[in-house]
């Protein structure tokens, strides 16, 4: 008997695509209503490896929350410590223990995995067979007829020569890159979307990352095999994700116009590792057991969920790029979604008001969808043009690990992405920041071009420095996801920006320690830096100025007789300023002691959270941003010439 035979003519909700998003979705529909009748029809009778292995923290959250997969992700899976960047000289010759990095000491709170996607898919069949969903496998879905308002869709299925047809009130596609409703309506394009390719492979018999090195190389951090790491060269990555069976996932991506010949052919991909010192230790015995590739990585759509009930999740909707193993957090909004409408849908038995609020509401979660990609898009193409410098690339890491988790992680655990008021409400800081990620990487860029032209691009590669994002992240990691510290919330993110602005303004500057010295802080304010996007070597005299006002105003405040205080390019090497008596009223004595006070405060460093607040600038700010700019094309090196970028910014609102 074929296995079409055995299926139902209706089902409440029918899933095409037996991944990672068909078959979450379709445990958590199950457990948010148990009355439901599920189908997921899948074309492979087996699960092969998949590229989208890593995990970040809404994803866990999503896992463990949402399904109830606490026990079973770690006692299958591996937990993932973190994000981890290792910095090359451009040669790609230094050993492994000579590279700076840039990572966790140890698992971050929030917990996140390294999923073996085999593995789980198959044991997400047998969960949801025991939870009474239908899962056929071997199973195509050749032709979908999608009806208008209430009335049932039909789906047309083979296996092996055989067809059937199945109804359903609600039809999800998570057929993956296959798209099967695009026979229905085509939804994505590849229009603002990064142009990366990207090939990998699974190996076995990886050599332990975490038994190389001397004892002070490897007291540095804990678990380094946990991590997603990253080795990156000029626009692309390589990742090495380890899975709970003992393979290790490895992987390229890269921007395809760096490359003559991106190497997504087998061999290529090989050599291309092999060439890289500490890639070539790390795969010294290894076995590739397979290999994929694909020319063309990202592509987005406008929509996911429609008026008709039926909807996208996974690779049918949109993928943008695995650098931020974001894939699983765009799968969680999807899911949560359509599993929120379709519950509240099929539990309404005043049809009309059912129709009307889908017509309502969906618009919406279409927009919370396409705007968290644009923004998570943001910070992927703030990396990119710096990837391989530890210089701009480190302090940027710790900013958008810092940013994600106050912003996008905290708004998905407390809910906020299904609370449609809350995030219409919220609109304009979404605006804001959006145009603060465009003036970052704009910075970024032009830094970038200058520190290689001046040879400095590199320079701390070799340093072999460890550093961290944890004490960005340390004030509120524990209270993520709670309510009512908007503000708070606003204030730190703000603050993180100015941070992160003001370093990458030092490496282009080359002055040592501007970021987190106490005086800068104080004197180059969030104002400023909105007034000069593009700081330069021609602010050098106006930073100098502000810089010894300020100092002079702070030495002033405990001495008789006022002193003038002059901060030079050398204060920032030497930690030597020069203090003036214009009245004549110290003896050399006294003036050495208010030269000792004068450097004793220029020295003080201190942490963003100190940075004066700028909430009430940064509101109005943002509320003069355009609604458009959330349509911004994200990429700055294909968007407008620098002079004009910096004049649109700079014409913004600024209180």
């Amino acid at each position: 008997m074929s296995k079409l035979d055995q299926l139902e003519s209706n089902y409440d909700v029918v899933i095409i695509g037996g991944g990672w998003a068909g078959l979450t979705l379709a445990r958590q529909l199950k457990l948010n209503d148990d009355a439901l009748t599920i189908l997921v029809v899948e074309a492979n009778t087996e699960f092969r490896a998949k590229v989208g292995e890593a995990t970040v923290e809404m994803t866990g959250h999503y896992f463990m929350k949402q399904l109830g997969l606490v026990n079973y992700l770690y006692r299958n899976h591996l937990p993932k410590n973190g994000l981890r960047f290792f910095y090359d000289n451009p040669e790609h010759t230094l050993p492994l223990t000579e590279m700076s990095e840039h990572g966790t000491t140890s698992i971050p709170p929030h917990p996140a995995f390294q999923i073996d996607r085999a593995r789980l898919e198959s044991d997400l069949v047998d969960m949801n067979r025991a939870n009474s969903i239908e899962v056929i496998q071997g199973v195509k879905a050749k032709n979908l007829n999608i009806q208008p308002g209430d009335e049932l869709h039909s789906i047309e299925l083979m296996e092996d020569g055989a067809s059937g047809v199945v109804n359903a009130r609600w039809l999800v596609d998570c057929s993956g890159r296959n798209r099967v409703a695009k026979k229905h309506k085509k939804l994505t394009r590849v229009e603002n979307v990064p142009k990366h390719f990207s090939a990998w492979g699974r190996f076995k018999n990886i050599q332990d990352i975490d038994s190389m090195g001397d004892m002070n190389w490897r007291k540095k951090a804990f678990g380094r095999f946990l991590s997603t790491n990253h080795f990156s060269g000029d626009g692309y990555w390589v990742w090495f994700i380890p899975l709970s069976g003992g393979y290790t996932s490895v992987g390229i991506v890269g921007e395809n116009s760096k490359f003559d010949k991106p190497p997504t052919k087998k061999q290529d991909f090989l050599d291309f590792l092999l060439a890289y010192r500490a890639i070539s230790e790390l795969l010294e015995g290894a076995e590739l057991i397979d290999f994929e590739a694909w020319g063309q990585l990202a592509y987005r759509a406008d929509e996911f969920i429609f008026e008709d009930r039926w909807a996208t999740s996974g690779f049918s909707s949109m993928f943008l790029d695995p650098l931020f193993s974001g894939g699983g957090d765009m799968i969680a909004l999807f899911n949560d979604h359509i599993c929120k409408y379709i519950v509240a849908d099929i539990s309404d038995n005043n049809r009309d008001e059912a129709q009307q609020r889908l017509a309502k509401e969906l618009p919406i979660a279409n927009q919370v969808v396409t705007e968290f990609y644009q923004g998570l898009y943001a910070h992927v193409a703030n990396v990119y043009p710096v990837i391989d410098s530890a210089e701009l690339c480190s302090p940027l890491l710790a900013y958008n690990t810092a940013a994600y988790f106050l912003e996008s992680a905290w708004d998905y655990m407390s809910g906020n992405y299904l609370d449609q008021e809350y995030w219409l409400r919220k609109s304009y800081l979404r605006r804001g920041y959006m145009a603060l990620e465009l003036i970052l990487q704009r910075l970024l860029v032009e830094t970038a071009k200058e520190l290689k032209a001046q040879n400095r691009y590199f320079r701390r590669n070799s340093e072999g420095f460890f550093e961290s994002g944890a004490d960005h992240y340390k004030y509120f990691v524990y209270l993520m996801g709670t309510h009512g510290r908007d503000g708070w919330r606003i204030d730190l993110r703000v603050k993180l920006w100015v941070e992160v602005f003001l370093s990458v303004v030092q490496a282009r500057l080359d002055l040592p320690k501007l970021a987190n010295r106490m005086v800068v802080q104080q004197a180059i304010i969030l104002p400023d830096l909105l007034q000069k996007p593009n700081m330069n070597e021609a602010d050098l005299n106006w930073l100098l100025e502000k810089l010894s006002i300020k100092l002079t105003d702070l030495v002033n405040e405990d001495i008789a007789d006022p002193v003038s205080v002059v901060v030079s390019e050398e204060s920032f090497h030497t930690d030597t300023i020069e203090v003036m008596d214009l009245a004549g009223s110290y003896s050399n004595k006294e003036l050495a002691e208010v030269n000792k006070k004068a450097k004793s405060i220029w020295v003080q460093t201190q942490e963003y959270i100190a940075i004066p607040s700028m909430v009430p600038v940064f509101l109005a700010f943002a509320r003069s941003q355009p609604d458009s700019i959330m349509d911004s094309v994200i990429d700055q090196r294909e968007a407008m010439p620098t002079a004009e970028l910096d004049s649109a910014h700079a014409d913004s609102e600024v209180v």
